[in-house]
């Protein structure tokens, strides 16, 4: 059985780690077809030993096929896996130490943001030592860590950050440190500081046609810039359909082509560490899955379930639209003759026919704040 798995930012830095033989295994291997080394997924479902699993990226481009050799209780699957196509894809090529492994004396490995000095704040002797920089998936991220460490005279190499969701913090930290003895020095100097909390998000906030997502989603999107210093923008689920999805209509197949779509749009802000708030209806629970999925290979995802009951949402129906769906006029209408799977997940829940919009804000911007003081480490 063929399986496609889209791989997220940190499974994708796995894979690299793998291909470029940064565990030592003695099987590097970098061209297409190549036999080699194992790679370790978190997935759900489980495949079946033996099953293929063809490997892609957010963009859907073909970067490994994996045969599934084993798998365990804790969501864990593993096997032998080959490149589609070359190595060669990542950011800063020049610097990653995958693709052109450096030997040094010594390096000092900074797990997130780069010390502003070396006073104080870095090892002993480290002054004249090569800086390994983590590649966690966030390239402006990346990008100012490289910066801040040349800035201070250092030689740097990028390594990709192996995937947290195989391993413990513990065995996480000794992983940085095996690989970068592997691809860089002999010596190695763990330096764990605070990853950069500001990474993008995608806010999605779902409900019934009249629920008063859309007037809390742009009253949420007119706050944001004066309490988050990212760019917010808003995908309303009415305007969306005007210019992303104009050509479709309301049978379940287009209304998830419709979400798909404002997602995957919302992935690219959130990618660039932007804020995406959207507001469609979204009726559906694996439409929004697939959505927090998206979201969270590139940045984080906030649900906000707009609860208002389908009785409040009737009463507000300034255009007419419920009553010309009972009488039939209005196929496919959710709430009436098409389904609304209420979320079971949500992060946030608002009856707006009990919460002033300036209110139901507040708690979004709450839940915000809540999450990007969690650990970043």
């Amino acid at each position: 059985m063929t399986r496609t798995v889209v791989l997220s930012a940190a499974q994708l830095n796995e894979l690299e780690l793998v291909l470029a033989d940064a565990w030592g295994t003695g099987v590097r291997y970098a061209q297409p077809g190549a036999p080699g080394a194992r790679l370790r997924l978190s997935l759900e479902p489980l495949p079946a030993h033996g099953d293929r699993l063809s490997l892609v990226d957010s963009e859907g481009t073909g970067v490994g096929v994996l045969e599934v050799e084993g798998s365990d209780g804790d969501g864990h699957v593993w096997g032998a896996v080959a490149p589609d196509r070359p190595l060669g894809h990542r950011d800063r090529r020049e610097r990653r130490a995958t693709f052109a492994p450096r030997r040094a004396g010594r390096a000092v490995v900074i797990t997130g943001e780069v010390p502003e000095s070396v006073a104080g704040a870095w090892p002993d002797g480290a002054a004249h030592d090569v800086v390994v920089i983590l590649d966690h998936g966030d390239t402006a991220a990346l990008a100012r860590a490289v910066a801040d460490a040349t800035a201070l005279g250092h030689e740097v190499a990028v390594i990709p950050a192996p995937d947290e969701s195989v391993r413990g913090h513990g065995e996480w930290a000794e992983a940085v440190v095996h690989v970068s003895r592997v691809l860089v020095a002999e010596e190695v100097l763990l330096q764990v500081t605070p990853r950069p909390a500001a990474r993008g998000l995608v806010i999605l906030l779902t409900g019934l046609s009249g629920s008063g997502k859309s007037t809390v989603a742009k009253r949420l999107a007119e706050r944001l810039p004066d309490a988050d210093p990212r760019t917010a923008t808003l995908l309303d689920g009415d305007e969306a359909r005007l210019i992303l999805s104009s050509g479709l209509g309301f049978s379940r197949e287009d209304r998830e082509m419709n979400v798909r779509r404002i997602g995957w749009v919302a992935a690219l802000v959130a990618r660039h560490g932007g804020i995406a708030v959207c507001a469609p209806i979204a009726p559906y629970a694996g439409m929004r899955a697939e959505m927090r999925q998206r979201a969270e290979a590139v940045g984080g995802f906030l649900l906000v379930h707009i609860s208002t009951s389908l009785e409040v949402c009737e009463r507000r129906d300034r255009k007419g639209l419920y009553a010309r769906a009972r009488r039939g006029e209005i196929p496919n209408f959710t709430g009436i003759s098409d389904p609304y799977e209420a979320p079971q997940d949500a992060d946030v829940v608002i009856d707006a026919g009990e919460v002033e919009p300036d209110a139901a804000v507040d708690r979004i911007l709450a839940a915000i704040a809540a999450r990007d003081a969690g650990p970043t480490g």
